[in-house]
């Protein structure tokens, strides 16, 4: 298991709206940190806890779960966050959660505290994502332009989609947010963090999945 699975019994479990370093991974070493993240999973899980599911399971049938030590009123989620064990990878429907998943990840990054004293956590510039390809990353830049193309909705962050970073959304996601608060067309100009799984196509790409896994920096 990771910082952020566990199993108990045949039934294995994951904290939602957090991402701990990944045990599945390409090569022979374990991540950076990965180690420091379970061991700090480890230490809450000795004590007596409460789940939550928080979501339907996974195909594979992990069980997305909201976590807390029995008596206590931060989650899990909360306490592995203030000290930089995982970070944030929005999920749920509870935004409020998640927001304040944020400030805690905000205060463990600004303290570089657990992960986020490493280059490996680092936020990489936009002009420099082609770095983050292939794993969960931060990046921060400022969006060029915000357009729909086809059933996809982009914001790029250079002039040259074919090589840029971009982040881009289905349509009909985009429509769900817009009517909801977040218009990714209003961004063109605005300085913004995005996290998520980074691929390469044409350049370095997060695919959005959820509203919140752009901030906005101005």
């Amino acid at each position: 298991m990771s910082g952020g699975r566990f199993a108990i019994g045949d039934d294995e479990y994951m904290l939602s709206d957090v991402m701990a370093p990944p045990l599945y991974v390409l090569g022979d070493d374990a991540p950076a940190h990965f180690e420091q993240s379970r061991a700090a999973l480890q230490r809450l899980l000795a004590t007596d806890f409460e789940l939550e599911d928080s979501l339907p399971p996974t195909r594979w049938g992990v069980r997305p779960v909201m976590a807390k030590v029995t008596g206590a009123d931060e989650t899990l989620q909360e306490l592995l966050t203030a000290e930089g064990a995982v970070r944030i990878a929005p999920q749920t429907d509870d935004h409020d959660f998640i927001r304040r998943l944020l400030m805690l990840e905000k205060q463990a990054r600004t303290a570089r505290v657990g992960l986020w004293a490493l280059a490996e956590y680092r936020i990489f510039d936009a002009a420099q994502a082609g770095g983050a390809i292939g794993a969960f990353n931060l990046i921060e830049g400022t969006v060029l332009r915000a357009e729909k193309h086809g059933s996809r909705f982009y914001l790029n962050f250079g002039s040259d989609f074919r090589e840029d970073f971009t982040v881009s959304a289905a349509s009909r996601l985009y429509s769900r947010w817009a009517r909801d608060g977040l218009d990714l067309g209003s961004l063109t100009g605005s300085r913004i963090r995005a996290r998520g799984h980074v691929e390469a196509i044409n350049g370095p790409s997060i695919d959005l999945k959820h509203p919140l896994q752009i901030e906005r920096l101005d």
